[in-house]
């Protein structure tokens, strides 16, 4: 009995022990196996009391370890004519996003300016010739005795590669670094190379331009037979030879995946244009590699655009955050934003708020934001242009958008077994919410595609969008205003004062008395100096000329601006005044004696493309012309304008002129139109439409192809100038010019012009009325006056 109640305590006792041994144990590993972040958060909430004081916990902004900066050695072929200009974009670009270490390879005579910083790796008995067959088996070789220890993968890439460090670690740390893989782009030649690169069959080659990746044990394998590889070379092409001695030691081909060719993304556009258009497109958001990219600031330029879609997912989070800031505030019944968390409570109320076209509630009819409706054309309540072709920037907006949608649409293809493609946007409508952001309502004609048949078949949605706005930002920069003594307060006056000066002179064309250009560049004040030649066509109508003559002499001759002034005069076939006009012209031209005004007859019916070619083929090739109308009233600061954004050979500036609306209607009965020179929205409107007025160099008309002298009558001979230079390498300078006011005149159209001439002279004639709501308020007014006669003949 002793003995057994003794077995009994021993096997209580031991009992206790191991059950407590397990505990103990389980809850070490359990520590353990905690992630060391949330350790050391649970260590900074107890220093900071966060347990007792949840607003201090709010403070805690713990910054996430960096990745590892030994995943991945990417080593860049590259040769001596290019380390000042490719290797130091790579460098300075895509290099800096790599999880581990980019060297440059390049022949062993190659000379680095040390100022570039930049880590070369010259390789002994290794020149620069091409192919590159021996510099790149070289280079892996160098990788494996350096590396092959310090890294789990490595990476063989172009000079004219871009490698988005984002998307290449997700990549490769979804795969077991620990096979032998090759990874890249699968190829097996060109058309004319198939059967002449000795591949046998079945295999191939990972392309050496999108980039070839090799795991560890892939160059365990390989490097030990580089030699023999080296001396049995059977084609010129160093990847194909490359692939050969991977697939012969390490018996394994390159990726035959078919999703390879968007992610190693190699562009086959022909000379060096790749990458040089829009980058808004799939294949580059989808790519890890991006290959060829042949000039070197479009290395930059592609880098700058991929870290600006960076932050714009970054702004998105922060919007998801806001979200979810007020959504738990609303469900905590929280009125007031205690801790602090989301900052400024009005900006919390707008950016937190769920996207919806309901969102913007107008308080009144006059608050009632108008929709935009679009299709072939772009229809808006805009009075003067309601119906035009689609603005370049709404037509790239909406593929941004369109490239959005179908990204989320197609998010999770893969799990429901279907791709539904783009094909076009039918109809939408738009707006712009300036408290919220954007919204869009799109008629999208898509393709749907299941992924277990082959069939497509069309189907339309409509999708009811809104871009959000993001938090304001404001930045004021004033580096410009920065004197370069600013302890001294005069000379900090003096600068500002110049560099406002210069900005209105350029800008609005302001010339104060006293002024002295000795701070400008003389380029620019010869530029400012330039002779302006006025070319002047005309039929009849002495007495607008002679207003035109009046404004010209107060503009032009009076200040002794540099300009002349060439008339091609039409005569009419009745009451032709020519008489008078050379008379008026003799009059200035003996008051001004060294002003250059110039009368030349042109005979036929008046043709404006005509006359402006008459009036061309006086002047040398080098004139500045400006091709006026006599209607126009000119006004301090054109001028200005005319010399600075006219360059020969490179840009011709078309102003956008202010067309007055008829002052007997706008005013009243009786009001001449040069009487009223005020420019806003119930006295006219910006003719968009109007192409008549030029400022140009005679050699650049030449080059475009000259006027159509053939057209007779009103119109179609600016717009197809203006045509003319859209598709030369000129660039077109359009603005809206203040200084240029069209004088309202009644427009006579003659039936007998040509039906697109007589349409277009039409539209302006009823555009010049009046403004929509003037108008509107005019026939308001004569309906209640029409029912007031109506309600006296009753009684």
């Amino acid at each position: 009995m002793t003995v057994r109640r003794t077995l009994r305590r021993i096997d209580r006792r031991e009992l206790c022990i191991v059950i407590a041994s397990l505990s103990l144990g389980f809850l070490f590993a359990t520590w353990l196996r905690a992630p060391l972040d949330s350790r050391q958060m649970f260590a900074i909430d107890k220093r900071c009391n966060a347990a007792v004081n949840p607003r201090a916990a709010s403070q805690d902004t713990t910054v996430p370890p960096s990745p590892p900066k030994n995943f991945i050695y990417i080593g860049v072929l590259t040769a001596q004519k290019y380390l000042s200009t490719r290797a130091v974009a790579v460098n300075r670009t895509w290099a800096r996003t790599i999880p581990g270490k980019v060297d440059f390879y390049s022949s062993a005579t190659s000379v680095v300016d040390p100022r570039m910083n930049l880590p070369v790796v010259r390789l002994q008995g290794v020149d620069d010739s091409y192919p590159p067959q021996k510099k790149s088996f070289l280079m892996i070789k160098y990788m494996h005795d350096n590396f092959i220890d310090k890294y789990e993968w490595f990476m063989r890439a172009d000079d004219d590669v871009y490698v988005r460090g984002d998307k290449l670690e997700p990549f490769l740390r979804s795969i077991n670094s620990t096979q032998r893989l090759f990874i890249g782009q699968a190829g097996l030649g060109k058309q004319e190379e198939l059967g002449l690169l000795n591949l046998d069959t079945g295999d191939n080659f990972c392309m050496g331009g999108p980039g070839m990746i090799f795991s560890r044990e892939t160059l365990r394998k390989v490097v030990p037979h580089i030699s023999h590889c080296l001396k049995n070379m059977w084609s010129t092409h160093e990847d194909v030879e490359v692939g050969r001695c991977i697939k012969k030691f390490a018996e394994i081909d390159c990726t035959w995946a078919y999703e390879m060719q968007a992610l190693f993304y190699n562009n086959y556009s022909k000379s060096d244009t790749a990458f040089t258009g829009s980058l808004d497109t799939s294949d580059v958001h989808k790519a890890i590699t991006l290959h060829p990219i042949k000039r070197t600031p479009y290395m930059y330029r592609l880098h700058n655009y991929l870290q600006s879609t960076a932050i714009m997912d970054l702004r998105m989070k922060t919007m998801h955050l806001y979200r979810s800031i007020l959504r738990m505030r609303q469900l905590l019944n929280e009125e007031e934003d205690r801790q602090g968390l989301s900052g400024d409570p009005h900006q919390l109320q707008s950016l937190g708020l769920p996207p919806g076209l309901l969102k913007y509630a107008p308080d009144g009819p006059e608050d009632i934001l108008p929709w935009n409706f679009f299709g072939k054309y772009w229809y808006s309540t805009s009075a003067s242009a309601p119906r035009k072709g689609m603005p370049p920037y709404h037509t790239k907006a909406l593929d941004h958008v369109a490239g959005q949608v179908m990204a989320l649409i197609n998010a999770n293809s893969r799990k429901v077994g279907r791709t539904i493609d783009f094909k076009e946007i039918l109809y939408g409508y738009t707006r712009v919410v300036p408290l919220y952001g954007i919204d869009y309502v799109l008629d999208l004609l898509l393709m749907y595609h299941k992924h277990s048949k082959s069939k497509r078949f069309p189907v339309r949605r409509h999708a009811y969008l809104q871009q959000s706005f993001g938090k304001l930002e404001i930045r004021v920069d004033d580096a410009e205003l920065r004197p370069s003594h600013p302890t001294k307060k005069a000379q900090e006056d003096s600068s500002v004062e110049k560099i406002k000066h210069g900005i209105s002179q350029t800008l609005f064309g302001i010339h104060q008395k006293g002024d002295a250009p000795s701070h400008q560049h003389p380029h620019h004040i010869s530029k400012l100096k330039e002779t302006i030649h006025f070319i002047l066509p005309l039929a009849g109508r002495l007495e607008t000329l002679q207003r035109f003559m009046e404004n010209f002499e107060r503009m032009c001759l009076i200040p002794g601006e540099n300009v002349e002034m060439i008339i091609v005069l039409f005569k009419l076939p009745e009451d032709d005044p020519s008489e008078e006009i050379e008379n008026l012209v003799a009059k200035y031209s003996g008051k001004y004696l060294r002003a250059k005004l110039k009368v030349l007859h042109a005979s036929g019916e008046f043709s404006r493309g005509l006359a402006l070619d008459l009036g061309a083929s006086q002047l040398p090739p080098d004139a500045l012309m400006f091709f006026v109308d006599v209607d126009m009233h000119i006004s301090p600061g054109f001028l200005t304008r005319c010399r600075l954004n006219t360059q020969r050979g490179r840009q011709v500036y078309y102003p956008v002129v202010f067309g007055q609306y008829s002052p007997e209607v706008t005013y009243g009965p009786g009001t001449k139109p040069e009487s009223k020179l005020a420019i806003s929205k119930e006295t006219g409107f910006f003719r968009h439409y109007g192409y008549g007025l030029a400022c140009l160099y005679n050699s650049d008309l030449s080059e475009a192809g000259g006027l159509d002298s053939s057209i007779i009558g009103w119109g179609l001979e600016d717009v197809d100038l203006y045509q003319k230079f859209a598709s030369s390498n000129v660039t077109i300078l359009r603005a809206p010019d203040p200084s240029l006011i069209h004088i309202y005149h009644p427009v006579i159209c003659n039936p007998k012009l040509e039906t697109k001439q007589y349409q277009m002279c039409m539209g302006s004639k009823f555009n010049q009325y009046g403004s929509s709501l003037h108008l509107v308020k005019l026939l308001e007014k004569d309906k209640l006056s029409s029912s007031e006669e109506k309600e006296k003949e009753t009684r």
